[in-house]
């Protein structure tokens, strides 16, 4: 199957065509990446959240934990007086456990919950950038293959179907074909009398023609 035209000027006229068809797909496909990675770096806010939320879980179990500590060592102070020292001491060393047990749930609960919202924006954000990304590459690629693939279709069928039908056709039919089918600016630049040339039976410049004009050597 042949691609390309064997006509010189044909060839580079449609390669350079089919180049920039490809450079404007990479073209498209990197502003795509470009949108893509734009959006996600929003991603950081998710992130920020989430580290908000871990912080609020760590600050109030750092609370929680400064607030057993001082009545441990308010215990222990007290645990040195006689009779009542070591009663008391327990006391003052349980006393904040409900209170920063709670706490400590609280802020683990609230920390939980930003993080799971920190996680929930990164989510979306990464799925909005992945389909903006797309749309900004497929909607303009489609548009161009949908323009430049049919007719880059024809030409290859039109020669492949030309290359079967010239094969073993006789040459003064085809001479013939040449001088009445193609347009005479056409003809006048393979020989300046086709019809002369066809009347008196030569017949090569009025192949070549044909065979050129329909993309084969």
């Amino acid at each position: 199957m042949r691609l390309y035209p064997a006509s010189a000027v044909a060839r580079t006229r449609t390669l350079t065509r089919d180049l920039i068809v490809l450079g404007l797909l990479v073209v498209f496909a990197w502003t795509g990446m470009k949108v893509h990675d734009g959006i996600l770096e929003l991603t950081s806010v998710g992130r920020s959240i989430q580290d908000s939320g871990r912080a609020i879980s760590a600050t109030t179990r750092n609370t929680a934990s400064a607030v057993d500590g001082a009545f441990a060592d308010a215990g222990s102070a007290v645990s040195g007086i006689p009779l009542v020292g070591e009663q008391l001491g327990g006391t003052l060393r349980r006393a904040p456990a409900g209170a920063t047990s709670a706490l400590r749930s609280t802020g683990d609960e609230q920390g939980a919950r930003i993080v799971r919202l920190g996680v929930e924006q990164v989510n979306k954000t990464e799925t909005a950038a992945n389909w903006a990304g797309r749309l900004v590459f497929a909607l303009p690629a489609l548009v161009l293959l949908a323009w430049f693939l049919p007719g880059r279709v024809r030409l290859v069928r039109g020669m492949v179907v030309a290359d079967r039908t010239l094969r073993d056709a006789p040459e003064h039919i085809l001479a013939a074909r040449a001088a009445y089918n193609l347009p005479y600016e056409t003809l006048r630049r393979y020989t300046q009398d086709p019809f002369g040339d066809l009347a008196d039976g030569r017949h090569g410049a009025l192949v070549k023609a044909l065979r050129q004009e329909s993309g084969l050597p």
